[in-house]
């Protein structure tokens, strides 16, 4: 499921792999101690992330 979101996740940590690496990991925990064992946009969307990543952060716009 991930690669599908791969523009998102690269615009959310600004293409910064420990930022990456930081999301998966806790997304990955998140969805392990809610039981869901998914890993979706949404439950992305909730994680905050280290300063840089987040300053660069735009959201998405959806495709036409």
């Amino acid at each position: 499921t991930l690669p599908r979101h791969a523009a998102y996740l690269h615009q959310r940590t600004a293409g910064r792999i420990g930022s990456l690496t930081r999301l998966i990991r806790q997304a990955a925990i998140n969805a392990i101690h809610d039981g869901t064992e998914r890993i979706t946009k949404t439950s992305l969307d909730t994680i905050r992330l280290d300063h840089l990543a987040e300053t660069h952060h735009r959201p998405t716009t959806p495709r036409r």
